[in-house]
């Protein structure tokens, strides 16, 4: 039996918030973050530094929004992914031309953190799988990724969006690719435009 076969994933909700800052508190710089990057625009998050990001999220999981999902193993949390419709990123959700993407239903995976000592058990994977039944449930109809494309020798801080093939094992696609993160790829679409610059990190997407 692997070990992510005694994973147990569940919903961040207000109780389990406790769960989720024990988590963040085992990586510097996501206790820093709080996973609130892609939730803000720079200049908020820069201005909110650690304690400001953490209140935030804080505020997010008591009001029942569930920006992600936990996995535990014998009670102790050991993963999470932070997954949400990607109307709630604004870093994503703008385009390129200053305008807002407003395709509806589309969700995004923008984060994983993994605890000390439990990488490469497939955790990810497992809040992967989880999270894809997860999106569908709540009415999505698309899962969208932004991954690395490098497998090893990466950080934990690094790899925070997920490997390449940990999605193309999951069935995602390339669809397009980010011209800078603040941007919605312009390559991307029926309608796909060149880019200016060299295109950076791959836009994966699942249909549900």
């Amino acid at each position: 039996m692997s070990p992510a076969a005694t994973l147990e994933i569940a919903p961040v909700t207000p109780e389990r918030w406790p769960d989720l800052a024990e988590l963040f508190a085992t990586d510097r710089e996501s206790a820093g973050c709080s996973c609130m990057w892609f939730r803000v625009p720079p200049k908020v998050f820069t201005a909110n530094g650690s304690d400001g990001n953490r209140a935030a999220m804080e505020e997010i999981v008591a009001a029942d929004e569930v920006p992600g999902l936990l996995a535990y193993e014998a009670g102790r949390p050991v993963g999470w992914i932070s997954l949400a419709p990607r109307r709630q990123f604004p870093r994503i959700q703008t385009s390129a031309d200053g305008g807002v993407v407003t395709e509806e239903a589309v969700w995004s995976v923008v984060c994983f953190l993994i605890a000390p000592g439990r990488r490469g058990e497939g955790v990810a994977s497992a809040l992967l799988s989880a999270g894809v039944g997860f999106a569908r449930e709540h009415g999505a109809k698309v899962l969208e990724a932004y991954p690395i494309e490098r497998d090893s020798r990466i950080s934990n801080a690094d790899a925070y969006t997920g490997p390449r093939s940990m999605y193309e094992r999951a069935g995602f696609r390339e669809t397009g690719r980010f011209d800078r993160w603040a941007a919605v790829p312009a390559a991307s679409g029926p309608d796909a435009k060149r880019l200016v610059r060299p295109p950076g990190r791959p836009v994966m997407r699942l249909a549900l």
